[in-house]
């Protein structure tokens, strides 16, 4: 690998490696608006420059690469990179300058307030005043579609969004029109982002509050918000989201991008307003087990797992594996542990999406003994009576009405029957016994993906009152169960 020397500093890095990514490897900050490392380098901005050494003139950082080490002294140094020089510190400032022209001064409405590259960069890089005497241009607001505004007035035409829509998802809504002063990122005519199923990510990529989203505009500060690291639920890898809570309520989902996986940088708009699910009202919530058809205790509901006989669990591959440990501590048997959940996903995005299988932790279940598609063999074992008792872990929006429909059966079929559900299904009515239990967001946990990556996700929310977390209910209801914190 060539030497590069920054600010003095030799290091090696492979051929080809943009300038940009090189003095972020060495912890050297370059800023930057339209650089995004999943979208082309367009340089644009002009926000990174550095000065090289040879060169004539500074050179745009996120379209210049390292070039091989010198023929004639393979051991020299490839690239000598300067960035923080009076040119440099000069560069960008004229940069922030021209940005902030006729950027409105309304901070303290923007949503971006608080997590704007535009505050970041002209607080750090800016001169502080304004020589700009003249009238500032002026546009209005801008629906596209249901789901994002637009103010053009704050945009500055970095071209992220144009290039997610031609690049990631392929929709071509976006595009640059008019020029010079006139320039304005738009729609083609007659389109909107409403078919666009990855439509909020362009809100994620710009960097200065000119796309919003309609879902959390002047909902929260950002300032107030705690970003927890979590998980997508409707993502068949278990995509990595950051939960942003306040109050032990989430206010958003967003993309929590991981170092090499470009994929991570987006979610669906599915995913994305997945986070409605888990805004209801606590006290809507039961919080007390029921047994054949009345309030009990989870002591009443293990005395009577425990006196019906050999017990098997059906556990959906779509809970931490935790949670599928201490559910398979419940069989009498290991081979009494099945696996359950059938959810498919339409595959939108080929280049990202590498499973269309929707029980993201499959695999985990998998190595902790569940045996997947073997339901059958569990219907013949009760209907036998070699199994009395049947627990299921189970969330209706992951399995078809076929599967449902069989473990309904199951159900009605075992003596004794035990549902453990964050929301009451058809199912958990059939029961003999349900038991309502925390969702994820109220517990720390870990998946394995159907790629073996595994991928945890942190506690965000507090539960109501009375609630345990999957893992508690399991050990109360052991044969040998111990004092669990609630």
């Amino acid at each position: 690998m060539p030497k590069i020397q920054i600010n003095g500093r030799e290091l090696e890095v492979p051929v080809g490696t943009l300038v940009l990514d090189a003095c972020r490897t060495a912890g050297v900050d370059i800023p930057h608006y339209c650089y995004h490392p999943a979208l082309s380098p367009v340089a644009t901005c002009r926000m990174c420059m550095v000065e090289i050494k040879g060169m004539p003139k500074l050179a745009t950082s996120c379209t210049t690469s390292v070039p091989p080490p010198p023929k004639d002294n393979p051991e020299g140094v490839a690239m000598e990179i300067f960035t923080n020089t009076p040119a440099v510190a000069d560069a960008r400032a004229g940069v922030m300058e021209f940005l902030l022209l006729n950027h409105p001064l309304d901070c303290p409405i923007c949503d971006q307030a608080g997590e704007c590259k535009l505050q970041d960069y002209s607080y750090e890089y800016g001169s502080g005043d304004s020589r700009m005497a003249e009238v500032k241009r002026r546009y209005r607001y801008e629906d596209l579609g249901a789901k994002i505004v637009i103010d053009k007035n704050r945009c500055i035409h970095c071209t992220r969004c144009v290039r997610f829509t031609q690049e990631i998802s392929g929709t071509w809504e976006l595009t640059v029109a008019q020029r010079g002063s006139r320039l304005e990122v738009t729609t083609y005519s007659g389109k909107s982002m409403d078919q666009n199923a990855w439509a909020g990510n362009v809100v994620d990529l710009c960097p200065v509050g000119a796309l919003t989203s309609k879902d959390f505009r002047f909902n929260k500060r950002v300032w107030y918000l705690k970003s927890i690291a979590t998980i997508s639920r409707l993502s068949a890898l278990a995509g990595p989201i950051w939960a942003d809570v306040d109050q032990n309520k989430v206010h958003r989902f967003r993309p929590r991008p991981q170092e090499g996986k470009l994929g991570t940088h987006f979610i669906s708009d599915e995913e994305r307003y997945a986070y409605h699910a888990f805004t209801a009202d606590p006290a809507s919530r039961p919080v007390k087990p029921r047994l054949r058809g009345v309030e009990s205790t989870l002591e009443a509901v293990r005395e009577a797992l425990q006196a019906a006989g050999r017990i098997a669990v059906v556990g959906q591959g779509v809970f931490g594996c935790d949670s599928a440990q201490r559910l398979g501590e419940l069989a009498t048997a290991e081979t009494l542990k099945f696996g359950s959940g059938d959810k498919f996903l339409q595959i939108l995005l080929p280049k990202f999406q590498t499973s269309a299988d929707g029980v993201f932790n499959r695999r985990g279940f998998s190595e902790r003994g569940y045996r997947f598609s073997k339901l059958d063999e569990l219907e013949q074992l009760v209907k036998s009576g070699e199994v009395k008792a049947v627990v299921f872990l189970h969330d209706a929006e992951f399995s078809s009405q076929k599967e449902t429909d069989r473990l309904l059966e199951i159900a009605k079929a075992a003596p004794f029957s035990l549902a453990l559900e964050v929301s009451p299904s058809a199912l958990g009515e059939a029961c003999t016994a349900w038991i309502p239990v925390a969702n994820y967001l109220e517990e720390s946990d870990f998946v394995v993906n159907h790629d073996g990556e595994l991928r945890r996700y942190q506690k965000a929310l507090e539960p109501p009152r009375g609630l345990k977390t999957i893992a508690a209910v399991a050990r109360v209801l052991a044969p040998a169960a111990t004092a669990v914190p609630a």
